[in-house]
């Protein structure tokens, strides 16, 4: 009797026990995966203290306390979220192409203020043309946008009381009866403050509601392709559905020894077919090059591997100037390299515009500003509304940026 007894609660506890597992799944940290409660492999994933490695690059160390699988700490966040609104471009969506922004010579302000407001509010001009938030790309869904910019190209940033992140109303999508000073981001208005981004593996920054429930960082969203803003006006929902399941199978270079499982989205290296792949959010912090590109790839990624030196780092590493009859090495617009002899030397002067369309140009003639007698009486004021005769023969509007001078080399073999 007693060995009876033994068997049968043997067999009730291994029924207990057991469980069934679905024949196929999506991965466990794809975003549309509904989740009750934290898995085993999340749960091995949290590091003791006797397991953290004290961190030794110099862009990881401000971000030791974001990273999702360490416990939550809401005033890490609100420490960077602060710091980041004191550094250029003050924006957390802009923040994107922050790298992109320094490599061109824009703003040097780095910390400590921003730039002062004519009204007691501050207003720059965003880094993220309107079409990196569009469906189609097309003037329809730019016209239909509205994003909540002056007149002159810029947008009041507005800071959320409660956990400090920074953005542009225009990047956020936040009109201007809503931008006041007791603003809320919507994650904060939710009080969704352990919420992560879904796409990436790092807390702060700022976010919106995704389609299904989960969350995303606004720049995360513009940086990985096939997300798309339901709400163009809104910048939410965001509808991740149609991200590719290898996309959430690729390896962040820069967390995967920081992490012991995959998580998140990765994008990739714009170069021929690099595989280098990497969080957009770990990518910025970084410093990966990623710059506004034509539709339908609004975002060109350039890895360290494909980096090129900049005008500045050119610049500084040419140790003589060119002259007449000195033979160089020249590339030809075929891609290949040829020995030439230097004819001539010439400065050009080029303009650089926003068209209205979300476009822009940085190689415009003088000439081509029709709206203004660039020739004669220089160009015009930064942010001053100008008309551009195109190539193709149409006049279309557009905000100067900047001119600049370019030495230019003719050379013949």
């Amino acid at each position: 009797q007693v060995a009876k007894e033994y068997i049968r609660s043997m067999k009730e506890s291994k029924k207990s026990k057991g469980r069934r597992q679905p024949l196929s799944k999506l991965p466990r940290h794809h975003p549309l995966l509904v989740k009750d409660c934290i898995s085993d492999d999340e749960a091995s994933e949290q590091l003791t203290p006797e397991e953290e490695a004290e961190e030794t690059e110099a862009w990881a160390k401000p971000l030791s306390q974001l990273w999702q699988n360490r416990p939550p700490n809401f005033e890490a966040e609100k420490e960077y979220n602060q710091t980041m609104a004191q550094q250029s471009p003050y924006c957390a969506v802009c923040m994107l192409f922050q790298t992109y922004q320094a490599e061109c010579g824009g703003s040097s302000q780095s910390s400590g203020e921003t730039p002062a407001g004519v009204d007691g509010r501050i207003r720059t001009k965003p880094l993220i043309p309107e079409m990196c938030f569009t469906a189609t790309g097309c003037s329809t869904d730019l016209n239909l946008s509205t994003p909540y910019l002056e007149e002159d190209g810029t947008s009041v940033l507005i800071t959320c009381k409660n956990c400090h992140v920074c953005v542009h109303a225009s990047c956020y999508g936040v009109s201007p009866d809503k931008a006041t000073e007791d603003w809320m981001c919507s994650r904060c208005t939710e009080n969704a403050l352990e919420e992560d981004c879904c796409l990436c593996s790092l807390r702060g920054g700022a976010l919106q509601r995704a389609n299904d429930d989960k969350w995303v960082h606004v720049m995360c969203a513009v940086g990985v392709l096939e997300a798309k803003f339901v709400n163009i006006a809104e910048r939410s929902p965001i509808d991740v559905g149609k991200i590719p399941l290898q996309r959430f199978r690729l390896k962040c270079i820069f967390c995967k020894k920081r992490r012991k499982r995959v998580a998140g989205c990765c994008v990739q290296c714009s170069h021929g077919r690099c595989p280098t792949s990497f969080h957009v959010s770990c990518a910025q912090a970084a410093g990966v090059m990623m710059q506004p590109d034509d539709w339908p790839f609004v975002v060109f990624i350039t890895c360290f591997r494909h980096k090129t030196p900049s005008q500045a780092e050119r610049a500084k590493a040419a140790l003589q100037d060119l002259s007449p009859g000195q033979i160089v090495i020249s590339k030809h617009k075929n891609g290949r390299f040829y020995q030439c002899e230097v004819v001539s030397l010439a400065k050009e002067t080029f303009y650089e515009v926003n068209f209205d369309d979300g476009s822009f140009s940085d190689n415009l003639y003088p000439e081509d500003i029709v709206s203004r007698d660039c020739l004669q009486l220089g160009p015009p004021a930064e942010g001053e509304v100008v008309q551009v005769r195109w190539t193709d023969g149409q006049v279309y509007g557009a905000k100067f940026v900047a001119s600049h001078a370019i030495q230019m080399y003719q050379v013949q073999n």
